[in-house]
């Protein structure tokens, strides 16, 4: 153990990344998919309730923080999203609804182009995220609400070209609790599992504006899937499968503090 807290204040005094406060708001497009079905228990067998969305449509804005300080990474981000106006394929039907989601991670640079003109990070980071979604269903009662947090290791790299463009891309893979409440014809369903999976990218250009102010394009793409978990509803035992795909692009421009 000393001989780790050597090594991280060794690394900390020998620090070659260090960037200041960077508030950065951006405003654009999201589109998920949502699949869940139930079944009855035992291999194959039958299905007995299927949702399809697709198309869920949001106005999405939000609101990133980060820094790095003496090659130590701190990033926050929180986004809402309104409107989510989409179609229930499975039944037929028009949904409206929102979305927000929250994240922070911690990780640490790592310059690879040391004395360069040019500049590559790397960022191995660990993180914690929580998304929100809730959505009416024109011709059912009540509302169908999905939940998922948990914690995501990833990585992300950093192309700094000693000119005007900065680029972002990176990866993570997450481990997330889910939980869901929809109501149907036939009752409500609730259920909460963990150990769920899915994965994340994303990438961002940005372009300096002068040394403050910078503007850009950024896109991200989530996968998350539950495992197979018990259900019950209308006191019939089933079991219950969920997959989630939001896809966004935005806009954003930031500034240092």
């Amino acid at each position: 153990m000393k001989k780790i807290l050597f090594l991280f204040i060794a690394a900390s005094l020998f620090a070659t990344v260090n960037e200041p406060l960077r508030w950065e708001f951006f405003s654009g497009y999201r589109n998920d998919r949502i699949h869940w079905h139930l079944q009855e228990p035992g291999d194959g067998g039958l299905v007995t309730h299927s949702e399809v969305y697709r198309d869920v449509q949001y106005w999405l804005n939000g609101l990133v923080l980060k820094v790095i300080h003496r090659d130590l990474v701190f990033f926050a981000r929180g986004a809402y999203g309104a409107f989510g106006k989409g179609k229930l394929i499975h039944p037929h039907m028009a949904t409206h609804g929102w979305c927000a989601d929250a994240s922070g991670y911690f990780g640490y640079a790592v310059n690879l182009t040391a004395d360069r003109t040019y500049k590559v990070l790397l960022t191995p980071l660990v993180g914690y995220a929580a998304y929100f979604e809730q959505l009416h269903r024109s011709t059912l009662p009540g509302t169908f609400r999905l939940v998922w947090n948990g914690f995501f290791l990833g990585g992300q790299f950093t192309f700094e070209t000693g000119g005007p463009v900065i680029l972002n891309a990176g990866w993570a893979y997450n481990m997330m609790h889910n939980r869901v409440h929809a109501q149907m014809a036939s009752g409500s369903l609730k259920t909460s599992s963990g150990g769920n999976k899915g994965q994340l990218g994303w990438a961002q250009m940005d372009w300096n504006l002068n040394c403050a102010w910078r503007l850009g394009i950024g896109g991200q793409m989530l996968y998350l899937t539950t495992r197979v978990v018990d259900a019950t509803i209308s006191h019939m035992d089933q079991k219950f499968k969920l997959r989630w795909t939001p896809v966004s692009g935005w806009v954003q421009v930031s500034r240092i503090f």
